[in-house]
């Protein structure tokens, strides 16, 4: 799981707000965008072996600091006032800023697409105020071609600027072009243009390579070698003193439109423009948080995470040895399971590819399976038929079996970020399946296309097409669903809990002393020394939310006798969910254990596994366990802070211990999840704002705890935001 920063920014907007296969155009306008989210600037298709693009800068005063100060990849230790995206739509474009404070530069890039699929890149230089007036900086873009034997010819000087040709059989005969735009107030120094053949599957190392080049004795005083020629990586070099701008121009002789410098900037408006007047239309603020600094901070926040979109591509490390250790049937079954994984035999499965949103473009620029499930809450919003080829996306790395690897590192340069210990995938890992909950929204909005604002979309208007999206998914959501009840079953065989509908009681596989990574609560504390027979109340709760949506799905589908099965499986799920797991002591839900190797007991920390079945709409409204769940909620000595809803209790013996990663901090996506069980009615509108669970508001029911939860969720949306 990720920092705090990506839930944060996947729920800001609907904290203030009130509201919540694809054609040929469809696809053209999702082919190119800025899909390498782990660089700050990084352009690519949605096309293995194809054209690479990115941009590298630096303090150019002298050849020491331009090595030292050569900036690529999203890094958190290299002096950043900040950076991402301040407004960014993935059809259109946008603008993304750098506030370099270490090179005392901020780097604008503004991108531009067209519908047919040709894209621009304006790259403005300005000097921070703290700057020396002869501050010289490099600018370094490049491209790059990935497959084998393929390459560009490049030259220099070219109308002024620099071109490269090539052709591919998807993208066709192509150029790009780099154009200077000099201002006034700049001094341009020289352009250096070098062009090599290296390993294609090394392209990505691109400035180690550029390190390397600009260390030769050929390039002089800390420029490249000019060498402009054939090769499958080309860089140009742009030094200067001031402002300096310029344009990097891609057009296809398939398109009908040559990008130009005249129609970038007509598109960089247009996409600035078009965004602004959608996000209004979509988002509606409410109070009090209706400032424009409430609106622009939304925006930002909205334009990170659909920049964040990246497409990935490669093969994955995966233990397929089914060694008897991963069953964790014994006592002590971390530690063989630990010895097990060293000396299996790992494989690389694939070429895989993927199309998802990353929750850190930093810390971890890949897809997280369960993280997807709520960013795609806010993506479906603002555009329904991205969020379902993203859900696509996913799906299509499912096996026969129905397994998924929870966390996607697919080739090189996905694992140059991850310690080798954490890069094997194995079949028997699971994760919390929130990619369920997109598809309950989507049906929502499919049976009811008035929820939805956002970008046009081919599923909602016409029937056939979302129903057909549905029919062709269901199967594979079953599977999934399949494989999920049978690796993480639970086993009662040996410590029976009376009364228990014994199929519908599960646990996360990988569990360790310290660890349940499985499970998106990594460090939440469960039962010492673990057990194979212990229980996970998380566990059982997320298995209730893939059933209450197949059941939806199925209902929709007329697919009758599914419809009786998992009615039946819901009911017994929830039976399980308060006769085993309800600690009459404890007054909470809790994990359970065996101790003594003969008898059951209940592990109680209370915190976010205490309320999940409630976040997930698993406790009715006549449960007369509610309103203990809602006291727990609420107690200041338990979860409740001025900043949301804690992650677990301040009388527990873990709070704050350890990593401290889910013992005691705030985390949004849970706090999310219990305000949309808490929501009050404000009107028809609020339906715009469509529940990640599958039951009704609790606010928005008549009964016992409406005002209560009425209350609640005005005073946690208040302490959330103001937060």
């Amino acid at each position: 799981m990720s920092p705090l920063i990506y839930p944060l920014g996947f729920v800001w907007w609907l904290l203030l707000s009130t509201s919540e296969g694809l054609s040929e155009a469809n696809d053209a306008s999702l082919l190119w965008g800025p899909y390498r989210p782990n660089l700050y600037v990084g352009i690519r298709p949605r096309l293995q072996g194809s054209l690479v693009a990115g941009l590298m800068w630096s303090n150019a005063d002298s050849f020491t600091s331009l090595l030292t100060n050569l900036r690529h990849t999203c890094e958190q230790d290299e002096g950043m006032a900040g950076y991402g995206w301040t407004s960014y739509d993935i059809r259109t474009g946008g603008a993304h800023v750098v506030n370099d404070t270490g090179n005392q530069v901020d780097l604008v890039t503004q991108f531009s697409k067209s519908a047919e699929g040709n894209w621009g890149l304006r790259v403005t230089s300005l000097p921070r105020e703290d700057a020396a007036s002869h501050k010289q900086t490099s600018l370094f873009f490049y491209v790059g071609m990935e497959g084998a034997g393929a390459t560009l010819d490049c030259v220099n000087n070219f109308s002024g600027g620099f071109a490269c040709t090539g052709r591919t059989s998807e993208l066709g005969n192509f150029n790009v072009l780099v154009l200077d735009r000099q201002s006034d107030n700049s001094t341009f120094k020289k352009t250096s243009v070098k062009s090599l053949t290296v390993a294609p599957d090394d392209i990505w190392q691109a400035k180690s390579i550029l390190s390397e080049e600009l260390a030769r004795p050929s390039s002089h005083e800390g420029l490249l070698e000019q060498q402009a020629g054939q090769g499958n990586l080309h860089f140009v070099q742009k030094t200067f003193e001031g402002t300096f701008e310029l344009d990097v121009l891609f057009s296809s002789d398939i398109m009908s439109q040559t990008m130009t410098s005249d129609v970038l900037t007509e598109g960089i408006s247009e996409a600035h423009l078009g965004f602004q007047e959608r996000f209004r239309s979509v988002y509606t603020p409410s109070g009090p948080f209706q400032t424009e600094e409430y609106a622009r901070f939304s925006q930002h926040l909205l334009s990170n995470l659909i920049g964040g979109i990246g497409y990935f591509h490669g093969k994955s490390r995966v233990d397929t040895s089914s060694s008897l250790e991963y069953s964790e049937a014994s006592l002590d079954f971390w530690e063989k399971a630990t010895s097990a994984r060293a000396h299996a035999v790992i494989e690389e499965h694939g070429p895989y590819h993927l199309f998802s949103t990353v929750p850190s473009r930093p810390f971890f620029p890949r897809g997280f399976l369960w993280d997807e499930g709520f960013h795609l809450q806010v993506v479906l919003d603002w555009d329904m038929d991205l969020a379902l080829e993203i859900v696509s996306s996913w799906f299509e790395l499912m096996n026969e079996d129905g397994w998924i690897a929870r966390e996607q590192i697919l080739g090189p340069e996905a694992r140059s970020k991850v310690p080798p210990e954490f890069q094997v995938q194995y079949p028997h890992y699971a994760n919390p399946p929130t990619m369920f909950s997109v598809l309950g929204a989507f049906l929502e909005r499919l049976k009811e296309p008035s929820l939805y604002s956002g970008a046009p979309s081919q599923h909602l208007s016409d029937f056939a097409v979302g129903k057909g999206f549905l029919n062709e998914i269901y199967p594979k959501l079953k599977t999934h669903y399949r494989w999920f009840c049978r690796t993480q079953a639970g086993n009662l065989t040996n410590y029976p809990r009376p009364g228990s509908a014994i199929n519908q009681t599960y646990r996360w596989r990988g569990r360790t002393p310290q660890h349940t990574l499985t499970s998106g609560l990594d460090d939440y504390p469960r039962a010492q020394p673990p057990h194979p027979e212990e229980l996970h109340v998380d566990a059982l709760s997320w298995v209730g939310s893939m059933v209450v949506t197949l059941k939806r799905i199925s209902v929709f589908l007329g697919e009758k006798e599914d419809e009786r099965i998992f009615s039946k499986q819901e009911r017994e799920i929830i039976r399980s969910i308060d006769e085993i797991h309800w600690s009459e002591p404890d007054q909470a839900y809790c994990d359970t254990t065996v101790v003594n190797r003969t008898t059951p007991k209940k592990v109680c920390h209370k915190g976010y596994v205490s309320v999940l079945p409630f976040c997930l709409g698993l406790v009715d409204p006549n449960n007369p366990h509610l309103g203990v769940v809602l006291d727990l909620i609420h107690d200041p000595e338990e979860l409740w802070s001025p900043f949301g809803v804690r992650s677990l209790s301040t009388k527990d013996k873990y709070y704050g211990t350890s990593e401290d990663y889910w013992r005691g901090p705030v985390w949004i996506n849970i706090n999310y999840m219990i305000l949309e069980r808490l929501l009050v009615s404000l009107g028809p509108e609020v339906m715009r704002m469509r529940p990640l669970t599958q039951g009704k508001e609790l606010a928005q029911q008549d009964g016992l705890h409406q005002s209560r939860a009425s209350e609640m969720y005005r005073e946690l949306r208040l302490n959330l935001v103001n937060t």
